[in-house]
């Protein structure tokens, strides 16, 4: 770059030059000034003066950053009061007064004042490079000095820096208060996310303490944002106390910031201050909505409270508030933990009522949730008793995988058969899905016997194949089956890999999802593309286990 004709400007020099010096020392950067003295146009050289005795300070060479600021000085690199400023704070922090308050007389006797505007340029040259921790390096030094920054400058400096280093951007942000200045929205709440990320909950309310002193907040907004990060942050205390200075202004605290409080009573198991908040909510005229209810209502499902819950949620319909998909699956997920089927059910019809989209995603964790306490009659009788208009499909997959994973094949084989006489246009779609996450349990033999156990399922199937594409399909199956399963005779990689489960699974999938596509007539195109990419090895180890599955599969759909 140096030999070329490329131009150099103040950061991408100074950067390059206090990196020097902190791995090379001064002497290496006195090298570097010399040899741009003759393009130096572009160049702020009391800022590249300022850059360089930082990283040297940084590296503790305090004393060739001592040097530096002569050595620049007489090459016409003059140093400003920020380069003095630094010097001195390391022979502060190395506790050594007397150069400090030498360094301190040359500052005000050779020193140049800073502009402001020269480190605004390349402190927002520096951000917007994602240069972070060289921007943070400078403006510690500026505002540690008492330097004037701008606001704007000050507020993206915040927003950069509390990605990496919270306890700076705080730094900063105090600087701008201390000067009677109040910081952006923004940077409030990006310093506030990395605060509460760092577990900082005592700085954040310090700051708080003095922003609300200094009469930051006006507004019901502004105030929400302190109640909500401080209950973010855990200090349930403060953020109470800031509400409590709200009303005291006769100002409303607004739904947002009760909510806010709500939930960080019920994040820390502060449920009586939680029914406390529910009641001082209406003693001062504000009436709870959706996300107050969902917020009480979960938590007290999460602890097993049903007479709560069943409170509450009466409550919620009594004023006219609609549950949403958090309210119902929480108040059946509590019942059923509690083998309350039929209430359980009372409660999803009324989502069945109240909007048929809802209760179709609500009735999947409906499903999972009896499935998980082994209630599968229950689950059964809820899936036969659906309305036409409720999506089951995923729930109907759901339960039968459920079903053969707990090796309850004749109930699974029953569900199919309704599903075959009462779900007809959905059938082919939900044995497609139910094929291949079969291929996900845990055990395989379960999976054998729902499969031997309902070939008739199969043989109807089978009775429904027509036309010149079905037969081309098929045999594109058996061709790829049968190259697979001659290669094994031969490969001895197969044979020593007989016990691999894992492979039998994944493979005992496959072919459900081929027999699945041959049924309903189905591409194969993406099958025949997937097996033509898997191990031949391997693959033919778990052919050679089934191999008596490919000799039914081929009896049942041979042409």
């Amino acid at each position: 770059m140096l030999a070329g004709d490329a131009e150099l400007d103040t950061v991408g020099f100074g950067g390059f030059a206090k990196s020097v010096g902190r791995r090379d020392g001064l002497d290496e950067v006195l090298r570097l000034v010399d040899a741009v003295h003759h393009r130096e146009g572009l160049i702020n050289k009391s800022v590249v003066a300022a850059m360089v005795v930082d990283g040297l300070c940084r590296e503790r060479r305090i004393e060739d950053a001592w040097r530096a600021l002569e050595d620049m000085r007489l090459r016409g690199w003059k140093p400003d009061f920020v380069a003095y400023r630094i010097v001195s704070e390391g022979f502060r922090l190395a506790e050594r007064a007397e150069e400090e308050g030498r360094i301190l007389k040359q500052k005000r006797k050779l020193g140049v004042a800073p502009r402001k505007e020269d480190y605004r340029e390349v402190l927002l040259a520096l951000v917007s490079g994602r240069q972070i921790s060289d921007a943070k390096e400078m403006a510690k030094a500026i505002v540690l000095g008492d330097f004037p920054i701008d606001d704007d400058v000050l507020n993206l400096l915040v927003c950069s820096v509390s990605e990496v280093d919270a306890d700076a951007a705080i730094m900063f942000c105090k600087f701008m208060i201390g000067k009677e200045r109040l910081p952006s929205t923004q940077m409030l709440v990006q310093l506030c996310e990395s605060l509460c990320k760092n577990d900082k909950g005592d700085e954040m309310w310090e700051m708080f303490r003095v922003l609300l002193d200094k009469g930051y907040c006006t507004s019901e907004r502004e105030y929400h944002l302190v109640v909500s990060f401080l209950g973010k942050a855990g200090k349930v205390r403060e953020a109470y106390d800031v509400i409590k200075e709200i009303k005291r202004k006769k100002l409303d605290p607004g739904i947002s910031s009760y909510n806010s409080l709500m939930v960080a009573l019920c994040r820390n198991d502060l449920l009586r201050p939680a029914k406390k908040l529910w009641d001082e909510m209406f003693t001062s005229g504000c009436s709870p909505n959706l996300q107050t209810y969902n917020i009480l209502i979960t938590k007290f499902a999460e602890i097993g409270e049903s007479e709560q819950v069943q409170q509450l949620f009466d409550h919620m319909i009594q004023k006219g508030v609609a549950p949403d998909s958090t309210t119902y699956t929480s108040v059946i997920t509590m019942l059923c933990q509690e083998n309350k089927y039929e209430q359980a059910e009372e409660i999803f019809n009324k989502s069945v009522a109240q909007d048929p989209k809802l209760a179709s995603s609500v009735l999947t964790v409906f499903i999972i949730a009896l499935c998980k306490q082994g209630g599968f009659k229950a689950a059964l009788g809820v899936m036969s008793s659906l309305p036409s208009n409720i999506e089951s499909s995923n729930s109907h997959v759901i339960l039968l995988k459920c079903l053969t994973d707990v090796e309850e094949i004749e109930m699974a084989s029953e569900h199919i058969k309704w599903l075959r006489r009462y779900c007809s246009s959905a059938f082919q779609n939900i044995m497609n899905e139910l094929m291949a996450s079969l291929s996900t349990s845990a055990s395989l033999q379960p999976v054998r016997k729902l499969v031997l156990g309902y070939r008739s399922i199969l043989l109807q199937l089978q009775a429904d194949k027509s036309g010149v594409y079905w037969s081309y399909a098929w045999l594109k199956v058996k061709a790829i089956l049968a190259h697979l399963i001659s290669s094994s005779s031969s490969s001895e990689t197969a044979k020593s890999s007989l016990s691999d489960a894992s492979v039998q699974r994944l493979c005992l999938g496959r072919i459900f999802r081929m027999a699945a596509c041959i049924a309903s007539k189905r591409s194969l195109l993406w099958i025949q593309l997937d097996l033509c990419h898997e191990n031949k090895g391997i693959w033919c180890t778990s052919f050679l286990e089934l191999r008596t599955e490919f000799m039914w599969f081929n009896q049942i759909f041979s042409d």
